[in-house]
């Protein structure tokens, strides 16, 4: 009785924090949507909220019709929302600038069969010799380039395939965990995000990949951990292999997974104190999570000697971003100064081994003062309320989608008509993103009522996770550099939770509570 009241204590403290955490995300965002539209008036915005409501009510009725269906009928639903991607790609005419030229141009040297030590002797690589991780996006770009040609659709195609990918993922992840119908309203909840919805489809950023690899990994893992009975041995191994893989490789593309492993960890230990299924394949669980950490954590080594040049160590990337992520000159955001500062020293002709310890030092001694300023004058509210509305930003998707496009004098006309889509496009981004948030608290209030009202374990867990998940992923993020498409990375607990609450609730009905007993 004392155990359970503990694991039931636990699991409460961490939904009443994580629905802390969504109400204060909730207000930033409201607080980033009025300043992103500041002259937009109560009754457009009811508008488009009602606009949000009905697509909202539109994704659950297809989800219970094609529950219903068979498989080969959810997937080609999926495959012709993915299709209709298509157009929009032929319309807007994408001309890369910033990080996602960098990535095109690195992957295209690289598929012609430029050498990444030649592109650092002549200076391509510029300051991503301390970003490993934006050398690793243009790799993976490069693979596709290598076969389909530098063309930047095939980019934008391997985006848009990875969406695709993304929602048979969370389709096949909810079913597994708890009905096809939970599994499909996940699968189309990600599809219908407005911003996201943009920003995957004509941008080649390395989200949906990432995303993919991050949803490859825990479906591959629920097959290894809780396999079915039909699974033989060999199945479990390949699957934790599988898992393993996609884990590094989503590290590869954005350097937060031990935030996952750690929520891991402390879901492993809560499972093992509930004395459930877990201790059976506690071997294989330990020996994923310490391959996995030790990798990660000789990734700088794996690293020079993939690309053949001296990159900087983890340190100076993880300097830069703390430097950057505590300015409150720039609200935590990009800063001239400080990349002025890495350009300079990297610039000089100093070997990497001088050149790498001494801009950490800089770095870290721009945090220092940073901090210090924060202290003295007070900030620290304020600055933390900023950089959590810049994250919160549902205005990614449109404003790099527009500062992306071709300015060729037969693209002036399809462009005014996008400028002037910028309001109602950007205020059905925010009141999706907010009904989503609102979603996932109304979830986090289910998960309390079943946990002191029920014995489902399932359903505790689950929210267990998903609310570990969300929380570190938030704090990590906030910590360091912020940018409104850095929340990308919170769709999926998010989404997680929405499905776990739809999944309660359909098990506290009268038919369900009828049919288990």
């Amino acid at each position: 009785m004392l155990k359970r009241s503990f694991i039931k204590s636990g699991q409460g403290l961490t939904l009443v924090l994580a629905g802390g955490l969504v109400v204060w995300l909730l207000v930033a965002m409201i607080q980033s949507m009025l300043t992103e539209l500041p002259a937009i008036t109560g009754v457009t915005i009811s508008l488009i909220a009602v606009l949000s409501l009905v697509l909202l009510i539109g994704i659950w009725g297809l989800a219970r019709l094609l529950a219903r269906r068979q498989t080969s009928g959810v997937i080609l639903t999926f495959t012709f929302l993915t299709l209709i991607k298509l157009p929009i790609v032929a319309l807007l005419k994408i001309t890369p600038t910033s990080d996602f030229w960098s990535y095109h141009a690195l992957a295209a040297y690289s598929a012609q069969g430029m050498t990444w030590k030649t592109m650092a002797a002549t200076g391509r690589l510029g300051t991503y010799v301390i970003f490993p991780h934006a050398l690793n996006i243009a790799n993976f770009f490069s693979l596709g380039a290598a076969f389909g040609g530098t063309n930047f659709f095939i980019s934008q195609l391997i985006n848009i395939s990875s969406t695709w990918l993304d929602m048979l993922l969370l389709y096949w992840l909810g079913s597994r965990w708890f009905s096809r119908e939970v599994g499909i309203t996940a699968g189309l909840l990600f599809y219908g995000i407005p911003a996201y919805w943009l920003y995957s489809t004509l941008l080649n950023g390395a989200e949906p990949l990432f995303l993919t690899f991050v949803l490859v990994a825990m479906l591959a893992l629920t097959k290894a951990l809780f396999p079915l009975k039909t699974a033989t041995p060999s199945d479990q191994w390949l699957n934790l292999g599988l898992a393993w893989l996609a884990t590094l490789a989503a590290n590869m593309l954005r350097p937060i997974m031990l935030v996952f492993i750690l929520a891991l960890i402390i879901l492993s230990l809560w499972l093992w104190i509930q004395n459930l299924t877990l201790k059976r394949h506690l071997r294989q669980l330990i020996i994923y999570i310490v391959a996995t950490i030790l990798l990660i954590g000789c990734s700088p080594v794996v690293y020079n000697w993939l690309y053949g040049v001296q990159l900087a160590p983890t340190r100076v990337s993880t300097a830069y971003s703390l430097a950057t992520g505590t300015d409150s000159h720039s609200a935590g955001q990009y800063d001239p100064a400080i990349m002025h500062q890495v350009t300079t020293k990297l610039k000089n002709k100093t070997e990497p081994n001088q050149a790498y310890p001494k801009l950490a030092s800089t770095l870290q001694t721009d945090t220092q003062q940073h901090l210090q300023e924060l202290t003295k004058q007070g900030r620290w509210g304020a600055f933390i309320n900023v950089k959590t509305q810049n994250l919160m930003s549902a205005a990614y998707g449109y404003n790099w989608t527009l500062y992306n496009l071709n300015l060729k004098q037969s693209q002036q006309q399809i462009n005014r008509h996008w400028y002037q889509l910028r309001g109602p496009i950007i205020l059905l981004s925010f009141d999706y993103l907010g009904l989503l948030l609102v979603g996932a608290l109304i979830s986090i209030l289910i998960g309390l009522w079943t946990l002191f009202s029920s014995n489902n374990y399932r359903s505790a867990n689950c929210f267990f996770f998903e609310t570990l998940l969300l929380i570190g992923l938030t704090i990590s993020t906030l910590c360091l550099e912020v940018q409104g498409r850095y929340q990308i990375v919170l769709y999926i607990p998010i989404i997680m939770l929405i499905g776990t609450g739809l999944a309660a609730i359909k098990a506290h009905q009268p038919d369900n509570k009828k049919s288990n007993n």
